[in-house]
């Protein structure tokens, strides 16, 4: 009862439901009374339906001139027929097109709401070449279109359009204000988002602290909507990271960290740099470096029964993935799990083990025996199915 009850309320606070129902009513009056005066005059007025069909096309202009009142109070209420939906049509007419002028100033400004947006990607922040960012995340993942990514800075508008002015980014939604604010945060219905990207954004920050911190506030402000939203944070300096897993950050990257491991390993092993694309690029790549989800059958099972399952000629297994998903949903199964022992001892350092858990941790060629736990993901070398 209450559904429908606070179904109707939205129905009646519909900014256009008050028109509507003075047409409705107008419609009515206007049958109802030239029925009165043509129906015992007037055998083209029969009956109460020939009146409102009367009154219908009269007041939409069309006027076919197969019903035609005859009566003088008949023919003074055709003449307010038609005089007031001159009006009506004109009213129809200026409000389908506010509607559509202010839709497109608000996609224009930043200042929409996309409430009913979902499974979509949030981008928060600006970096240089993120229009060639965006276009590879379109590119790598799958169901997804430029019309599920928003963008939520405080660019200026022009800045934007130039990114829509390219035909893959066309149907990019873009949100002006501050991310890290829990306001403009929802604007973009994070709730319901696949998953959200937080950039170490330069464009209002100077120093590498003050956009770590904006990083870490982020975060904070994404958790506090909802801890089940899957948060990837770009970090800069190495001693943000405790504070980005305190705010229970799912993923954080270390962009400085792999350009310098990269250039390092360069200097001690011919081609890493290529060997590191080529597994990470989707653009003419025959492999790609990938995770896909393991059976529940394989749960603790060896790695070495994983592997014999698995590897074919297109899938090359490299490790595991474990504690995936975002990082209270593990904590919260870890701690359910921790709890089934009746043991006092043992359920104090599963607790504490509880608490060292890794969400994501990699663990690359384990040995055969190795048990393979829950919520855990094969990495895999596989070739692309072009």
């Amino acid at each position: 009862m209450n559904k429908w009850l606070k179904f109707i309320k939205k129905i009646l606070n519909f900014r256009y439901t008050q028109p509507l129902f003075i047409l409705i009513s107008f419609v009515i009056l206007s049958s109802a009374t030239v029925f009165y005066f043509e129906n015992e005059t007037n055998d083209q007025f029969s009956d109460i339906v020939d009146a409102v069909w009367w009154s219908i096309i009269t007041f939409s202009t069309t006027g076919y001139g197969d019903k035609v009142p005859t009566t003088l109070a008949g023919k003074i209420i055709a003449i307010i027929t038609v005089l007031f939906g001159l009006g009506v049509v004109s009213f129809i007419s200026g409000t389908i097109a506010s509607i559509f002028v202010d839709r497109n100033f608000k996609l224009r400004s930043g200042i929409m709401t996309y409430q009913n947006l979902k499974d979509h990607i949030v981008i928060c922040g600006w970096k240089d070449g993120i229009k060639d960012l965006i276009k590879e995340i379109v590119y790598v993942c799958e169901k997804i279109d430029s019309s599920k990514v928003v963008l939520i800075s405080n660019l200026q508008p022009e800045e934007v359009l130039n990114l829509q002015s390219e035909t893959d980014l066309e149907s990019l939604k873009f949100i002006k204000g501050d991310y890290y604010s829990e306001d403009t945060l929802k604007r973009a219905n994070v709730v319901k988002a696949k998953k959200v990207i937080v950039l170490a954004d330069k464009l209002e920050s100077g120093t590498p602290s003050e956009v770590d911190s904006k990083t870490v506030m982020t975060v904070l402000a994404i958790k506090s909507i909802s801890k089940e939203i899957f948060v990837c944070a770009e970090i800069l300096d190495q001693k943000y990271v405790p504070h980005l897993k305190h705010a229970m950050c799912d993923e954080i990257m270390h962009t400085r960290d792999y350009n310098k491991m990269m250039i390092a390993n360069a200097s001690a092993t011919d081609g890493i740099s290529h060997i590191l694309y080529d597994l990470l690029s989707y653009d003419g790549s025959k492999s790609v470096l990938s995770t896909l989800d393991i059976p529940n059958r394989y749960i603790k099972k060896s790695f070495k029964d994983l592997k014999t399952s698995l590897e074919t000629n297109k899938v090359i297994l490299l490790g595991l993935l474990e504690n995936t998903g975002t990082s209270n949903k593990m904590r919260v199964e870890a701690v359910k799990e921790a709890q089934k022992t009746a043991d006092i001892s043992d359920l104090v350092h599963n607790l504490k083990s509880v608490r060292k858990l890794e969400p994501n941790h990699s663990v690359l060629l384990p040995e055969d025996s190795y048990e393979i736990k829950k919520y855990s993901k094969a990495i895999v070398l596989m070739k692309r199915d072009f």
